[in-house]
C-alpha cells in the first residue's frame, strides 16, 4: 500500500489533537516514548457523528455526565469509535454510515428534554492509529472532524443534520491510502476518551518538548 503523504504535517495535527484533548502524560508518552514508533495512518471513507450539547439548555456538571454516559453507552451498541469530550460536544467514528445514523437517532431520543445539536457527514478521512499502554487507539483528522462539527451547528436545537453523501454506497471497508503496516480499524478500541495516565509516566519521558526529534 503507497505510503502516505505529508507525515510530517499528520504527525503534527495528531501532536496537537493530543496535547488538547488528553492528559499532558499520554502526550510524552506518545511523543517523547516508545509510542511514537507505533503512529501509522491511513486515509478512507468515513462517517463522523458530531453531538454537541447546546450552552442554550444548560451546561451543568450533571447534564454534561448524563450525557456522556448515555454517548458511551450507545456506542458500545454500534461500535464506533468516540474521541475525547470536548466540554459538551463529542465525535464518534464510523465505517457503517448506517450504524452512524442510528447512533445518531437513538442519542437524540436518548436525550431526555437535553437540547443536542447533532450533525452526520461522510468523506474521505486521514486516520490516526496509535497504541499506548499495550492498546490500539484511533481518531480522526484532517477537515472532515471540522465539517462534522458545522453541520451540527446547523441542526435546530434536538435536532439532526445528515448530508447528502452519508446516503451514497458505503466505501468505508476499502483503504484508499495507508501506510503498509498500518493496522485495522476493526481492533481498536472503542473509546479514546477513556485513556489516562493513571501512574506517573517514566523519567525518560519528562524532557522539554524542544527535544523532540523531527
Amino acid at each position: 500500500m503507497e505510503a502516505i503523504q505529508d507525515r510530517a504535517l499528520l504527525l503534527e495535527a495528531l501532536s496537537d489533537k493530543v496535547l488538547h484533548q488528553l492528559p499532558a502524560a499520554v502526550w510524552k508518552g506518545l511523543f517523547l516514548g516508545p509510542g511514537r514508533e507505533t503512529i501509522r495512518f491511513e486515509q478512507r471513507h468515513l462517517t463522523l457523528v458530531h453531538a454537541d450539547l447546546s450552552a442554550e439548555s444548560g451546561r451543568s456538571t450533571d447534564a454534561v455526565q448524563r450525557f456522556h454516559q448515555t454517548l458511551q453507552r450507545l456506542n458500545a451498541r454500534h461500535h464506533g469509535r468516540l474521541d475525547p469530550y470536548q466540554d459538551g460536544a463529542a465525535l464518534v467514528t464510523f465505517e457503517n454510515p448506517r450504524a452512524a445514523v442510528r447512533l445518531a437517532i437513538e442519542l437524540q431520543r436518548a436525550a431526555e428534554g437535553t437540547a443536542l445539536r447533532i450533525g452526520v457527514v461522510s468523506g474521505v478521512c486521514t486516520l490516526a492509529y496509535f497504541r499506548i499502554q499495550g492498546r490500539l487507539w484511533c481518531t480522526p483528522l484532517g477537515r472532515q472532524p471540522l465539517r462534522a462539527a458545522e453541520v451540527a451547528a446547523t441542526a435546530a436545537l434536538g435536532g439532526i443534520v445528515i448530508s447528502p453523501e452519508t446516503y451514497g454506497p458505503e466505501e468505508g471497508q476499502e483503504r484508499l491510502l495507508a501506510d503498509s503496516d498500518a493496522p485495522d480499524f476493526r481492533h481498536s478500541e472503542l473509546d479514546l476518551s477513556s485513556l489516562t495516565w493513571n501512574d506517573e509516566p517514566p523519567a525518560q519521558f519528562l524532557i522539554r518538548a524542544v527535544d523532540i526529534p523531527c
